[in-house]
């Protein structure tokens, strides 16, 4: 990556530091581009020329932190209940319980929760529209998110491998 870009990639990654700093404090869509500036030491220049609103800075995040996960599950086998995969969720989400946490307390949860869905789905693919079990993939990412959640909200005290052993314990319960 050339300086320049570098650069860039510095400013976009501060005022999105000074977004998740506000989580809990401020909702996020009454936040101003004035106070994300101020906090992050951002020119406001710059924050125009990457981003047209602090909503696009709410989705730069959320391609980040997307980005991230797949590249990280890439070459995982393709079963979403193993537990292989389960684990690498908690720990990866163990890694960025701030900005999950962030989204959480700024009441942007069902954006976040769309983000783990659409991760389990670019990662393992959606169901037939007309196959009942479509539903499958939906029902596991909102229980993963719930128990992800309630997990970072108490610190982690559980490891990921511990934690994706009661998952699934529960899951199977359920099958």
């Amino acid at each position: 990556m050339d300086q320049r870009k570098a650069a860039n990639e510095r400013v976009k990654d501060r005022l999105f530091s000074a977004l998740v700093a506000f989580a809990g404090q401020k909702d996020w869509s009454k936040l101003t581009v004035t106070e994300l500036i101020q906090k992050s030491g951002v020119a406001r220049a710059s924050f125009y020329r990457n981003f047209k609103s602090v909503e696009g800075l709410v989705d730069y995040g959320i391609q980040r932190m997307a980005l991230r996960y797949h590249e990280g599950n890439a070459g995982r086998d393709g079963d979403f209940h193993s537990r292989e995969a389960i684990r690498y969720k908690f720990q990866f989400y163990k890694e960025n319980a701030a900005t999950v946490l962030a989204f959480h307390r700024a009441k942007m949860a069902v954006t976040l929760l769309d983000v783990i869905t659409d991760c389990e789905i670019d990662a393992y693919g959606d169901m037939p529209a007309s196959s009942i079990s479509k539903y499958e993939l939906y029902y596991f990412s909102g229980a993963f998110y719930n128990m992800m959640l309630c997990w970072l909200e108490s610190g982690t005290k559980e490891t990921p491998e511990a934690m994706a052993d009661e998952f699934l314990r529960i899951a199977r319960s359920a099958w």
